[in-house]
């Protein structure tokens, strides 16, 4: 979806979400939408951005954020939890550091962590076939 990547600020995960609901409606099929962020979405953009979340959360899609270096992550653990207006959870946000550093030695690390970055997909994919997004 995005054959050139300029890395600037702000922050806004609005227009890589309308990307995927577009590419969605011409494929209609269910997609992962997964963006590495390396902090919060800028003020400016949040609100977009939480409606973007709530808009995808109307068609066969899953958010999952991955949160690399020290955040702050409130506003991402917000977006995960606290968008009542979704049709279902649509979104989810796996800090990177905390969940690597807190798998007990001898695990595997790449196992725990792809764990957590996909624990929310089977619900959500069961969710998505029962709002009839995907007949």
């Amino acid at each position: 979806m995005t054959p050139t990547l300029h890395l600037a600020g702000p922050t806004n995960f609005a227009p890589v979400i309308h990307k995927t609901i577009e590419t969605v409606k011409e494929e209609r099929a269910y997609h992962i939408l997964v963006i590495i962020a390396d902090g919060q979405i800028s003020h400016c953009c949040e609100e977009e951005t939480k409606r973007a979340i709530v808009e995808a959360s109307k068609y066969p899609i899953s958010i999952v954020v991955i949160g690399v270096g020290d955040g702050p992550w409130g506003q991402m653990e917000e977006f995960d939890d606290e968008l009542p207006q979704r049709r279902f959870d649509n979104f989810q946000f796996v800090p990177f550091n905390k969940t690597v550093n807190s798998v007990p030695a001898g695990r595997n690390v790449d196992a725990a962590f792809a764990c957590a970055a996909l624990m929310e997909i089977p619900e959500q994919y069961r969710l998505i076939k029962q709002l009839g997004y995907l007949n």
